[in-house]
């Protein structure tokens, strides 16, 4: 049997997202933490109010649900904005940096 469930515990912080002053960035359904995913993977990551995270893209699909806060994702060098509650599609291997430009941490 697969793995199904990830506690807490096991997500692994220090990716690449983290080069950006405090972004923190924690991989969570990845083949990394034991899940054999090949097209999607889910992570969660965190920037505070002013940052944002460094263009990259990924040889799969991603997607954000946004926790808190409020900003822009910018995809292939275009802004869209987006606030809690809203989820963001990333098609695989596109560029794409998530801004926040609200007054607190923005959690996806």
């Amino acid at each position: 049997m697969h793995k199904v469930v990830i506690k807490k515990s096991e997500f692994i912080g220090g990716a690449p997202m983290e080069k950006k002053k405090g972004v923190r960035d924690w991989k969570v359904i990845y083949p990394e933490t034991g899940f054999p995913t090949k097209s999607l993977v889910v992570g969660i990551v965190e920037i505070p109010p002013g940052a944002h995270s460094p263009l990259h893209r990924h040889n799969c699909e991603e997607i954000y649900y946004v926790l808190q806060g409020k900003g822009e994702v910018e995809v292939e060098g275009q802004r869209f904005p987006f606030e809690a509650g809203d989820a963001i599609y990333n098609k695989e291997n596109t560029c794409h940096r998530v801004f926040n430009t609200g007054e607190e941490d923005v959690r996806l």
